[in-house]
C-alpha cells in the first residue's frame, strides 16, 4: 500500500485554521469577563490636597503660605478725580489726546496717572518699600520715590512730606500731602508713576498685579 502525504500547503492551514480559532476565544473569554466586572463610570482619581478628611494622602507644602499683597492706589479720599490719564501708546486717538499734559504751550504725554481734589488729601504707599529719595522739582514740586521688590513709584507734585529718605513703610502708609505745581490746574493734585523692573508701567495696570 502507498502511504500518502500531505500536501505541501495543508500543514500551514491547519495552523492558520488553529490560531484564528484561539484568537477568537479569548477574545470572547475578555469579553465575558469585563461583562461580569462591575463598571465605575465617573471615579475621581486625583487626590486633593484640600481635603482635611483625607489626611493620609495629602501632602503639607509649606506650613506658612505667603501673604499676597495687591498694589493700593496712592491717596486716601473719596472726592478725588483723575485729571489726566496715562498715555498708552496703543490708546485710541481720544484717550491719547485726553492724556496730554500742556505747559508753557507744549503738550507732553503724561507717564502716570495726575490725581486732582479741591481739598487736601492724604498720600501713601501702595507697596511695601523704601523711601530713596525726596527732592524738589521747580515744575512738579516735592517729588518722593519709593523702592520695593521689583516695583519702583514716583509722587510728584507733593505737599508737606511725613518721612525722610531711608525710611522703611509698609503698604497705606502715609507718606505726605497731595501739593500744587505749575502744571493746568490750581487744584490739590498727585502725579503718580510706576516702573515694573524698570520699566515705565500704566498705574492702573499695577494696581491689579499682585505682588510678593
Amino acid at each position: 500500500m502507498k502511504k500518502r502525504k500531505l500536501r505541501g500547503f495543508v500543514l500551514p492551514s491547519i495552523y492558520i485554521v488553529t490560531i484564528i480559532v484561539l484568537a477568537i476565544g479569548i477574545t470572547l473569554l475578555t469579553r465575558n469577563m469585563l461583562d461580569s466586572s462591575p463598571r465605575v463610570d465617573n471615579y475621581d482619581y486625583s487626590i486633593s490636597v484640600f481635603d482635611e478628611e483625607e489626611e493620609d494622602n495629602s501632602v503639607i507644602v509649606n506650613e506658612t503660605i505667603p501673604s499676597i499683597l495687591k498694589a493700593s492706589k496712592p491717596f486716601i479720599g473719596d472726592d478725588i478725580v483723575v485729571m489726566k490719564d496715562f498715555y498708552d501708546d496703543n490708546g485710541s486717538a481720544e484717550s491719547q489726546e485726553q492724556a496730554l499734559i500742556f505747559y508753557e504751550n507744549t503738550y507732553m504725554p503724561n507717564t502716570g496717572i495726575l490725581y486732582a481734589s479741591d481739598n487736601v488729601f492724604d498720600v501713601i504707599a501702595s507697596i511695601d518699600g523704601t523711601v530713596k529719595e525726596i527732592k524738589q522739582d521747580e515744575i512738579l514740586g516735592n517729588v518722593l520715590t519709593l523702592e520695593g521688590k521689583d516695583v519702583t513709584c514716583v509722587y510728584y507734585t507733593l505737599g508737606d512730606i511725613e518721612v525722610k529718605e531711608g525710611d522703611e513703610v509698609k503698604q497705606n502708609d502715609v507718606l505726605a500731602k497731595s501739593g500744587q505745581s505749575k502744571i493746568e490746574t490750581t487744584k490739590q493734585t498727585l502725579l503718580f508713576e510706576v516702573y515694573m523692573n524698570g520699566v515705565l508701567t500704566n498705574p492702573n495696570t499695577f494696581y491689579e498685579n499682585e505682588l510678593d
